[in-house]
């Protein structure tokens, strides 16, 4: 691709909420001066930088919610949103071409929705031709109902790139930025329940 792709698709689910030692060398010299036949390993071979934490932080309280709430609420969300992450993006073994793991923490009634939308919401696109992903940005900011002190449902605002390297291709920029509208499950967890997103692909050396 030459230009960025933008990419916009929204799920309306539930009207709830307002708006992640040293080189080692033989003990005798090779001849001739020939260098050692266990170098170190060039800048190129090294592994790549790792992505970046996603950080998840409670901007907006619609009700009341105490600090330790809203702490406790950030470490529970991250899990949700991080989970999501890794199965659609940064874990698994690639080359890949699966990614039903992604969706785990959706609800069941917008699951089936979401992995139509994988071209959105994972990256089934480049997975074929992908060595590795990693994060290089990584927000989400709350917005809380919380109309009885306890939190009710959530509104995350996201902000996530992604760098896709690729076999003998240009890598590209991943952008996902929009919401994700989460609602308590059964666990007294959290689970995505829609999402309104949407997405740029870009070649990194294109990429402003």
């Amino acid at each position: 691709m030459n230009a960025a792709r933008p990419t916009r698709i929204a799920v309306a689910v539930l009207a709830l909420l307002v708006a992640a030692a040293g080189c080692t060398h033989d003990a005798k010299p090779a001849a001739h001066g020939s260098p050692s036949p266990n170098p170190s390993p060039s800048a190129s071979s090294a592994p790549p930088p790792a992505s970046v934490p996603l950080t998840v932080q409670v901007t907006r309280v619609h009700g009341q919610l105490s600090k330790q709430a809203a702490s406790s609420l950030e470490g529970n969300v991250h899990k949700t949103i991080a989970a999501y992450l890794a199965g659609a993006f940064l874990g698994g073994s690639y080359p890949r071409s699966g990614f039903k793991a992604a969706f785990a923490s959706f609800t069941p009634g917008v699951r089936a929705r979401a992995a139509r939308d994988t071209t959105l919401l994972t990256n089934a696109t480049y997975g074929a031709s992908t060595e590795s992903v990693r994060a290089t940005r990584g927000t989400a900011y709350l917005s809380v109902l919380s109309p009885y002190k306890v939190a009710a449902g959530i509104t995350a605002n996201v902000d996530l790139v992604f760098r896709v390297e690729r076999k003998d291709q240009p890598a590209q920029q991943v952008r996902l930025r929009g919401r994700l509208l989460l609602t308590r499950n059964r666990a007294n967890g959290w689970s995505i329940f829609g999402y309104d997103l949407a997405r740029s692909d870009t070649p990194v050396g294109s990429a402003s």
